[in-house]
């Protein structure tokens, strides 16, 4: 019991420290952002994406561990919508990462690196579906809870 509550805490902690990630990578990005600035984008994407991967892990434990058992949750139509929407994250994770990654070389360099309103509006677009997403992905889940998609 008591590992059952400690597999659901890290699960919801990872959650909240991705959503929190992703929300302070949408703070932060700009046109053209200092180096501090960009080295922090680029450490919210890196705990954005380990806090993606606890939640997985901590979310896996509990189907396959804990709670009601994997048959429960893979005939619910809700956790199937969930686990669906947090691949299409997931996915849409690539271009910021990417678009951080390229930084590099200019920050390596001591040089800010260069980065136009345009692209800046684009990875805001991208960061801003994504919180859509998870918004989704917590819909999903009070609907599981609640015993909704069986």
């Amino acid at each position: 019991m008591l590992g059952s509550a400690l597999v659901a805490f890290g699960h919801f902690f990872a959650f909240f420290g991705l959503a929190s990630a992703l929300t302070l990578q949408i703070a932060l990005v700009r046109p053209s952002p200092d180096i501090d600035t960009a080295k922090r984008i680029q450490r919210a994407d890196r705990s954005y994406a380990m806090m993606a991967g606890l939640v997985l892990v901590f979310g896996f434990l509990r189907v396959f561990f804990f709670e009601k058992g994997s048959d429960y949750y893979f005939d619910n139509t809700f956790f199937l919508i969930k686990l669906a929407v947090f691949i299409i994250v997931g996915l849409m994770t690539i271009y910021p990462t990417v678009t951080y990654i390229r930084w590099n070389k200019e920050i390596y360099q001591g040089v800010a690196p260069t980065f136009s309103e345009s692209d800046s509006a684009k990875l805001k677009k991208f960061l801003h579906y994504q919180l859509i997403g998870i918004g989704i992905v917590l819909f999903c889940a009070s609907m599981m809870a609640k015993g909704y998609g069986s």
